[in-house]
C-alpha cells in the first residue's frame, strides 16, 4: 500500500467522562462537517466513521448516519437539525434544546460529530521514458476531527483530531479510495477515546 503516517491528538475530555459508557448507550454519527469545496466528502466522511466503529468497537451500540439522519427527519426535526448545524458550523456550539429532541428522536444519548478540513491527493511523475510517465509517486493528505456530545446535556465531553499521509509507487494511474483512507485515520483517532473491551 505503500508508506502510511498518521498523527493524532485528544484535544480535551471531560473529566467525570467515561467512555465505556458508549457499551450500555447508544451512540449516533451525525452527518460530518466538511471543509468549503469538499461538500461532496460529508457522507463518506461519516460513513466511514461509522464503518469504522462497526469493525473495530464491536461493543459500542453505534446507529449510522443514513440511519440517524432518517429518524431526525421523521421526527419532524429537519428544519431545526438543519438551522442547528448551520449555526455550529459558524459556532462551534450546537443547541442544547435540539440537540436534546435530536438525541430523543433517534434514540441516543451521545452523538460523534465529525468533520473534514482537509483532503487532497496528487500524483506526480518519478521515471518518464519518451515522455510517458512510468513510475508516479500519489500522495494522499486527510485531516479530520471529531467531537462527542452528551445529547442530554450539550456537552462536548471528549474531541480528537488527526492527519494522515499516505504515498506510494505506482506504474499505473490509481487513486486510492478515500472511504479506506478515512476509515484508518478513524480507527487511529478512535484509540484515543479508549473504548476498552472488544
Amino acid at each position: 500500500m505503500g508508506q502510511w503516517g498518521a498523527e493524532t491528538s485528544l484535544v480535551s475530555k471531560k473529566p467525570s467522562f467515561d467512555p465505556t459508557v458508549l457499551h450500555q448507550e447508544r451512540v449516533a454519527v451525525l452527518n460530518a462537517v466538511v471543509g468549503f469545496g469538499l461538500e461532496g466528502y460529508s457522507h463518506q466522511v461519516s460513513r466511514s466513521l461509522f464503518n469504522a466503529l462497526s469493525a473495530n468497537c464491536p461493543v459500542v451500540k453505534s446507529v449510522s448516519p443514513q440511519e440517524a439522519l432518517s429518524r431526525i427527519n421523521r421526527a419532524g426535526l429537519a428544519k431545526d437539525y438543519a438551522t442547528m448545524m448551520a449555526e455550529y458550523v459558524h459556532s462551534g456550539i450546537m443547541d442544547r434544546t435540539v440537540l436534546e429532541q435530536v438525541g430523543q428522536a433517534i434514540p441516543a444519548g451521545y452523538v460523534f460529530q465529525p468533520s473534514m478540513a482537509a483532503f487532497s491527493q496528487q500524483m506526480s511523475g518519478r521515471l518518464s521514458f519518451l515522455g510517458l510517465r512510468i513510475f508516479q509517486t500519489r500522495v494522499s493528505m486527510l485531516r479530520l476531527s471529531l467531537q462527542l456530545w452528551d445529547a442530554r446535556s450539550g456537552e462536548i465531553v471528549w474531541e480528537a483530531s488527526g492527519e494522515a499521509t499516505l504515498s506510494g509507487e505506482d506504474v499505473r494511474e490509481f487513486r486510492i479510495p478515500f472511504e479506506h483512507i478515512a476509515e484508518r485515520l478513524w480507527q487511529r483517532i478512535l484509540q484515543d477515546l479508549q473504548l476498552g473491551g472488544e
